[in-house]
C-alpha cells in the first residue's frame, strides 16, 4: 500500500525570506510511471496516453513514456509552498515544461528569493524556482508569488 506522510508546513513570516534565501534542495525520485498514474487518477488526467503507455509514446515517436508537465508543476509547487510555511497564499504561478522527465528520472527541486517587498501594508516574495534531472539539466524553470503575513502584524496569516 501506498503510504504518503502528511506534515503540516511551519508558520513563516516574511521576514524569514530575506532576497536571496535558498530552499534546501529537495530530491524526488526515482520517478516512475506510477506516480504519474496516481497523479492522473487524482485529476482525472487520462487523455494523453503517452504519459503511461510505452507503446502509445513510442507509436508518437517519443522514446518512451514521458511524465507530465503540470504533474512535475504540481510537485515543484507542493514544495516551495511547504518551504514558504503555512500561512503564505500563491497569488501567482508560472512554469514551463521545458524538457522531458522520463521514468527512473531524479527530480532536484531548486527555489530561491528573487525579490520580497511591502506594497500597501502587504508583504510578498517572488520566487524563481526550477526542477533539474539527475544531470543538472532544468526540465521545469518556473516563478511564484506569494504573500506573507508581516511578524509585527501578529495576526499569523495573509489578508
Amino acid at each position: 500500500m501506498f503510504k504518503v506522510d502528511t506534515k503540516e508546513p511551519p508558520a513563516c513570516f516574511f521576514e524569514d525570506f530575506p532576497e536571496g534565501r535558498e530552499m534546501p534542495v529537495v530530491t524526488k525520485g526515482p520517478m516512475q510511471i506510477g506516480h504519474q498514474v496516481r497523479w492522473a487518477g487524482a485529476c482525472d488526467n487520462y487523455a494523453s496516453e503517452f504519459h503511461h503507455d510505452e507503446a502509445t509514446a513510442k507509436s508518437q515517436g517519443l522514446p518512451g513514456v514521458l511524465l507530465s508537465g503540470p504533474f512535475m508543476a504540481s510537485y515543484m509547487l507542493t514544495e516551495v509552498g511547504h518551504w514558504l510555511g503555512r500561512h503564505a497564499r500563491v497569488v501567482s504561478f508560472w512554469d514551463r515544461n521545458s524538457g522531458p522527465t522520463a521514468p527512473r528520472d531524479m527530480a532536484h527541486i531548486h527555489a530561491r528569493v528573487q525579490r520580497a517587498w511591502q506594497e500597501g501594508g502587504r508583504a510578498f516574495v517572488q520566487i524563481d524556482c526550477h526542477i533539474a534531472n539527475q544531470h543538472d539539466k532544468v526540465t521545469t524553470p518556473g516563478v511564484l508569488v506569494a504573500e506573507l503575513p508581516l511578524r509585527a502584524d501578529g495576526r499569523g496569516s495573509p489578508r
